[in-house]
């Protein structure tokens, strides 16, 4: 018996597609394992959920199980085609699920200088849309005026009382565990020391953040960090889970 019977209707990917959330190899595991970590802090069946970078649909399609019909689902992600193959494989299957591309500039990802700064995009939803919303993935991919503008807009259109999560990928001075990541200790530190790059010349290939600056990202984004901050694993990173003050 499958756990997640629907997801085994939406049509699979190919491998290239697949790549743009990580490895190929791990597309299942990861979703499985981030659907596990959503539900305990706090994932509900009713919520109407935005995911920020949605990437090729690795979470979409095992929230088309636990999300019900009444719920909502909105992606967005900074890739034309993967969005166009969510579109056109997910959204008839299940209608309540919708994706969009939203174009902005990325030194990785779409790394044409005339495309609009992440550091001003607005997300494409109003103020109070969203119970949850979750980054997998994402913030590893930020420069820092991207990732505070990004908790801004998730604080935004978060209700009150609603829940976000993202994963990153952290260092701290009192816990230097890299979780077997070595490039941490070989990459490129921002004389700041807030953040350390692997690739100088394309610094959103990988960029992880000093614990210190992230919790004060948080701050200044009026987003409350729920205790502790889970422990990641060599391919999946820490995971952080804020609310968004008030709410009943």
């Amino acid at each position: 018996m499958r756990v997640f019977p629907l997801e085994a209707t939406v049509p699979r990917p190919d491998r290239s597609t697949m790549a743009w959330s990580g490895s190929p190899d791990r597309f299942d595991d990861i979703a499985l394992v981030s659907m596990g970590r959503m539900n305990m802090c706090g994932l509900r069946w009713d919520h109407n959920v935005l995911d920020i970078g949605c990437g090729s649909g690795r979470m979409a399609r095992y929230l088309c199980d636990y999300l019900r019909s009444d719920a909502t689902y909105d992606g967005f992600d900074i890739d034309e085609s993967i969005v166009r193959w969510c579109s056109d494989n997910i959204t008839p299957l299940f209608p309540n699920f919708t994706f969009r591309f939203v174009p902005v500039h990325n030194t990785r990802y779409a790394p044409d200088p005339s495309l609009p700064s992440a550091a001003e995009l607005p997300f494409p939803y109003p103020d109070d849309s969203f119970d949850f919303a979750f980054a997998h993935s994402v913030y590893s991919h930020l420069v820092p005026d991207v990732a505070d503008n990004y908790l801004r807009q998730t604080y935004r259109v978060l209700r009150p009382g609603g829940i976000t999560y993202a994963t990153w990928l952290l260092f701290d001075d009192e816990d230097p565990s890299d979780f077997g990541r070595p490039w941490f200790s070989a990459g490129y530190p921002d004389p700041s020391g807030t953040y350390i790059v692997r690739v100088p010349d394309m610094p959103e290939e990988a960029i992880a953040y000093h614990l210190k600056a992230v919790r004060a990202m948080y701050e200044s984004a009026g987003l409350e960090i729920v205790e502790p901050i889970h422990p990641g694993f060599k391919t999946l990173g820490e995971a952080i889970v804020a609310r968004k003050p008030g709410g009943g």
